[in-house]
């Protein structure tokens, strides 16, 4: 899927993509203001308002090179188990190492979740080190500040993920040792997502709580990390069972059979009033003497002038079939449902034989798996 406005385009390192969400950008810019208007003046009091201000942008910027370095310890680690990660995004509350599929023992799961409080820690200490060496340097007052105000984030970084509360890594390791103690994956996600579930209700209740005794900013920001992990554990716990319930099925069980195709010579003109304008699907399968060609979309027709809509084909604009993600009819639910995620495609053909025979997408797939739950509870136990 394209990238979306809401997120910037990915950066690749070592053949992992690094992309920032505008909500760590929002998040950034408050930091920024709250360390260089208040919390860096109280700590260390006398400064030009200059400095706390270059201190503070130090401080944001090595934050989010910290977070991302605690990710990609996640990312080493799980290549090195056989579990690679296919992308790393920062985001409102820190970072996440997306893996492409689980890792396969217990043990990979646990050095994987470790991996990333183990090198917050660290850094940590090499940061407190580095400001310590500084100070007797005569550094500048910015970089001394600077440098101790993250070793201190980057050691409340490695505590705050240590957290048992699934998907933090402190629940990743909680899994680890519930899927070594039980033998089944599936059971040890479901009791680290719900223990995750019952300790981010729990820190939703302290927080408001705290809004009408202690202090209302400190409530409010427990009240969101606490809906945040809710919101995490259940939709961690959603694409397990999802995994779980799909696999061994092909997907040619969950797929919709009906799919609207466009002949590669119809212009675009036509495609717009015949097609698109009456249909309003977001994707639809190019064909050619009965074969698929690639697809095309609404976005790729407001890419040509009006003026040239009735001179131009589909086939001049569609992707190309090589390059358009799809699934075979036999392949395994799952495994399309991992790579769609992986992939961030929301809608994918199903092909056989060079024919579109089927479209599936992640809300059907999800759709799909209430049902199966309401109707085939063995398929899902």
């Amino acid at each position: 899927m394209p990238a979306t406005p809401h997120r910037s385009p990915p950066v690749s390192l070592f053949g992992i993509r690094v992309r920032v969400h505008v909500s760590w950008l929002i998040m950034a810019v408050f930091i920024a203001w709250s360390l260089a208007s208040g919390s860096l003046p109280m700590l260390y009091a006398g400064l030009p308002a200059g400095a706390y201000w270059a201190t503070a942008v130090l401080i944001v910027v090595g934050l989010g090179v910290s977070i991302v370095l605690h990710e990609f310890a996640h990312a080493l680690v799980g290549r090195l188990m056989g579990a690679p990660v296919n992308r790393i995004t920062l985001f409102l509350f820190g970072g996440v190492a997306e893996l492409n599929e689980e890792p396969k023992r217990p043990l990979a799961d646990l050095l994987m979740a470790a991996a990333g409080p183990a090198f917050s820690v660290v850094l940590g200490l090499a940061l407190a080190l580095a400001a310590g060496q500084a100070r007797l340097a005569g550094t500048a007052p910015a970089v001394v500040m600077g440098l101790g105000y993250l070793a201190t984030l980057n050691l409340v970084l490695a505590a705050f993920n240590l957290f048992p509360a699934f998907p933090l890594d402190g629940g990743r390791v909680l899994r680890a040792l519930a899927w070594m103690a039980t033998g089944d994956l599936g059971k040890a996600t479901r009791l680290a997502a719900r223990v995750g579930e019952a300790l981010a209700v729990l820190l939703i209740a302290l927080g408001i709580a705290a809004l009408f005794t202690i202090d209302v900013t400190g409530g409010l920001w427990w009240v969101m990390v606490g809906l945040f992990l809710r919101g995490a554990a259940r939709g961690t716990l959603t694409d397990q069972e999802a995994r779980q319930t799909f696999a061994g099925h092909a997907i040619a069980e969950l797929m919709a059979k009906s799919v609207e195709t466009v002949p590669s010579d119809l212009t675009l003109a036509r495609f717009v009033d015949d097609r698109l304008l009456a249909s309003r699907h977001p994707l639809y399968p190019v064909v050619e003497g009965g074969r698929w060609i690639g697809v095309v979309r609404a976005e790729d027709v407001l890419r040509i002038p009006r003026d040239d809509w009735a001179a131009t084909t589909v086939r001049q604009i569609c992707t190309a079939a090589a390059s358009t993600p799809s699934a075979g009819l036999l392949d395994d639910a799952s495994e399309v449902m991992g790579r769609m995620q992986a992939l961030e495609v929301e809608r994918m053909p199903v092909v056989h034989r060079g024919v579109v025979v089927g479209i599936v997408t992640l809300r059907d797939l999800l759709g799909s798996l209430e049902l199966w739950k309401r109707f085939r509870p063995a398929a899902a136990s």
